[in-house]
């Protein structure tokens, strides 16, 4: 028999597995398996703890997306009165569970430490310390001492990067050295072995196994969490000088998944390119005291559609062959009336108001000749934001990449050339 929490071969009729340490189902004398119940307390082990509490030192990032978009929602909602009392006390219960989980965690490390570790090992305290800076950055979001929250809540994170590759996927532990070098060759292995497990329909559509008649996103949560870290932090770390690389980064990776009727986007835009334009619309809002901040948006959109075409369709040089019409008073009036939309239904409408803007942006869309058209409902928004409302509140935030996918899937497979 096998162990059922390591994987272990166990022979005879063990009570505990040599390998972890773990309570096994014994074997009777008809060789069949005498299932054993166990209740949450037997879970709660030194190997558990010490293999899924480095985790907590990533906590932060969750926290601030799911206060951030749980609490502007419900904000959005209930922006008085009894709703707001509500409001509060649910965003204040979501900031102590933060809170609660990451001293849990470095409470939870530290007796590992002191019960089967060297005291006298540095190596051994690295985690319980990121931990505790992600106890810290999340006490200072819930009381917004942001440069506190982001100095501690930053230290977390790198480390808790490497703790993640070292201690939770490859198994190695807490007390052994850092690798850096050795986490980011865990990252590529794991990676390379998800895709293997579960290819893209990118990869199905090169090997001729899927149907490329339709129209559909194949890009996954796991690769967009990775590219909006890596985006966040670069950004940051350069005061949001890199900002428009970024921005084609991400753009880059979610074009080259996106497929509109059988025909695979693909985006030539580079950085270099674009902090011109970006330079130039920074100092007109500045000068405009912010409101040519509302002519970005179609400014933007135009620079990119002049960069997204056909994947395998010839790119004519000098020619406009990709393009976006919409003009910045159209998104302006567009904008007016899903304000005002949204607070004549306290918020109800959020979901009609993006659809009509979708149409709206989707329309004015022009690649390699062909325009764009929107036939999404909605009623069909409102089916995925309460799906992704939901799945991101039960997983603390973690589902809010796939959210962002599973939206993106929607939208993009009820998009069409005219």
């Amino acid at each position: 028999m096998f162990c059922r929490f390591c994987g272990r071969e166990i022979t005879g009729k063990e009570e505990f597995c040599p390998g972890c340490g773990q309570r096994v189902t014994g074997v009777g004398t008809n060789g069949t398996e005498n299932e054993e119940k166990k209740n949450w307390k037997d879970y709660i082990t030194m190997d558990h703890i010490e293999r899924f509490a480095p985790a907590a030192a990533l906590v932060p990032l969750g926290m601030a997306l799911v206060v951030g978009i749980i609490g502007g929602i419900l904000f959005l909602i209930f922006p008085w009165g009894f709703g707001r009392g509500v409001a509060n006390v649910i965003v204040f219960l979501l900031k102590a569970i933060f809170c609660v989980t990451t001293l849990g965690a470095t409470v939870g490390l530290s007796y590992v430490v002191v019960k089967e570790k060297d005291m006298a090992n540095i190596w051994a305290w690295i985690a319980p310390a990121a931990t505790f800076c992600a106890f810290i950055s999340c006490i200072s979001i819930a009381f917004s001492w942001n440069i506190v929250a982001w100095i501690f809540g930053l230290i977390a994170f790198v480390i808790g990067l490497e703790l993640l590759a070292r201690i939770t996927i490859a198994g190695n532990s807490m007390d052994s050295k850092m690798d850096p070098a050795g986490a980011l060759e865990t990252y590529k292995g794991f990676y390379q072995s998800y895709r293997e497990k579960y290819p893209t329909t990118k990869d199905l559509e090169r090997a001729g196994a899927v149907d490329t008649e339709n129209s559909y996103f194949d890009g996954n949560g796991i690769e967009l969490l990775g590219y909006s870290l890596l985006a966040t932090i670069i950004s940051v770390v350069t005061c949001g000088i890199a900002t428009p690389w970024m921005i084609c980064k991400l753009n880059k990776w979610r074009l080259e998944h996106t497929v509109i009727n059988g025909k695979r986007l693909t985006f030539n835009g580079t950085g270099g390119s674009l902090l011109g334009h970006w330079i130039l619309w920074e100092i007109l809002t500045i000068i405009t005291c912010g409101i040519y901040g509302f002519f970005t948006y179609v400014a933007l959109r135009k620079w990119e559609l002049n960069h997204i075409f056909i994947d395998g369709e010839p790119i004519i040089p000098n020619q406009t062959t990709s393009y976006f019409d919409g003009n910045s008073f159209e998104f302006l009036g567009y904008g007016l009336l899903g304000g005002l939309l949204l607070c004549v239904t306290c918020g109800i409408a959020y979901p009609w108001v993006m659809c009509m803007i979708q149409k709206w942006d989707t329309k004015h869309q022009v690649i390699n000749g062909r325009r764009l058209v929107f036939s999404g409902s909605g009623l069909g928004f409102l089916g995925e934001y309460i799906i992704i409302a939901l799945l991101s509140l039960i997983t603390c935030g973690i589902y809010a990449p796939w959210g962002t996918v599973r939206m993106n899937k929607y939208i993009i497979k009820n998009t069409d050339f005219c």
